[in-house]
């Protein structure tokens, strides 16, 4: 595949390549499925066996891709997002940890633009085996919630991008799973994901979309109260705690962060942090770590990302709901979830350029 420039233009140019040969398939979806099992360990070692197989698997293709200024300025902006966190505060594990985390979109994003429907082919068979054995219900206050809602969220994004009438049954169930799972950011995400599937310009699709809205407000009003609830589940506090703490920093801890990790360290003083878990922001969690340098190179390869998927309003939908998860919950460190999207957003990509 080449991932090419244009004369005039400034946009990525995919041609995918041929298919992967069914021995890379059936190891690729054995290997994720590996990974997804990895997570009850923990989360590291899944994280390093997701994301070091697909870095082989790019490597191996590395030498026939040509990159666009726009690609190369966004490569620019990731390793300058590395080395801050590498050279910054911190104990190794954290800083290897949160590279980690900061690669999996953008390995996502370049295996999609590549490999096109392979990614399909690995990703959707290895979640649908995991996820029903690995997904149960939990009793909580608020009612019964389904776990695991960002990896059917993710397997909700990939299938947006399926052609095939299997590929969107499998897309209406992880619907569902999402929306059982009552977990309110979530469901967000997956209608600003939906947003990019509709043809906004037909008349017939605002009927029909408000009628759906309008079953589906009232389905969750009895069905779903979690959805309706207003909480912030102790967020705002822990939030004028940290902005209290980075306001009162250094002039040197606001440039440069208080280093890797160093949200966690904080939490684990408190007494809820074992209930709280972390901060639920990530758009913040990454100013107080990496300062108001890592913030601007954190929203600068947001925004070149998104510009170079510009041409397809799906791309963008699937781009935007990750930022939306990232206000209010740590999509950061959910790996699966990122690589999914960012190989749903590649081939959406790929799919309107070819079409327009």
């Amino acid at each position: 595949m080449t991932i090419g420039f244009r004369p005039g233009t400034q946009r990525l140019a995919a041609v995918p390549h041929s298919d992967f040969p069914v021995w890379c398939v059936v190891l690729g979806t054995a290997v994720m499925v590996v990974s997804l099992w990895l997570l009850g360990a923990g989360g590291m070692s899944a994280k390093l066996l997701l994301l070091g197989f697909w870095a082989v698997v790019l490597a191996g293709y590395g030498r026939r891709v040509s990159v666009s200024p726009g690609g190369l300025g966004a490569i620019f902006l990731l390793v300058g997002m590395i080395m801050l966190v590498a050279l910054g505060n911190g104990v190794l594990i954290e800083k290897l940890r949160l590279i980690g985390n900061l690669l999996m979109l953008p390995v996502g994003l370049v295996a999609g633009l590549m490999f096109g429907r392979d990614c399909l082919r690995i990703m959707v068979p290895a979640l649908v085996i995991y996820l029903p054995l690995a997904s149960a219900f939990y009793l909580t206050h608020e009612g019964l919630r389904l776990n695991q809602p960002f990896l059917f969220l993710g397997l909700f994004a990939l299938c947006s991008v399926a052609e095939r009438r299997a590929g969107r049954w499998i897309g209406g169930g992880a619907a569902i799973a999402v929306l059982m799972s009552q977990t309110r950011i979530a469901v967000l995400a997956m209608m600003v994901n939906a947003v990019g599937l509709l043809r906004l310009s037909r008349a017939k699709t605002w009927l029909v979309g408000a009628i759906v809205f309008a079953g589906f407000a009232g389905i969750a009003w009895q069905a779903l109260p979690r959805l309706l609830m207003t909480h912030d589940s102790g967020r705002l506090f822990f939030w004028r705690q940290f902005a209290d703490m980075w306001m009162a920093a250094s002039d040197g801890q606001k440039w440069l962060g208080f280093g890797a990790g160093s949200v966690e360290q904080i939490l684990s003083g408190y007494t809820s942090f074992a209930s709280f878990g972390a901060l639920h922001n990530d758009h913040f969690r990454i100013l107080f770590e990496t300062g108001i340098l890592g913030a601007g190179l954190w929203l600068s390869g947001w925004g070149t990302m998104v510009w170079l998927v510009r041409k397809s309003r799906l791309s963008v939908c699937l781009l935007i709901s990750v930022a939306i998860t990232m206000i209010t919950d740590n999509a950061l460190n959910y790996g699966h979830y990122l690589i999914c999207v960012g190989m749903a957003a590649g081939m959406a990509s790929n799919r309107d350029r070819a079409h327009g």
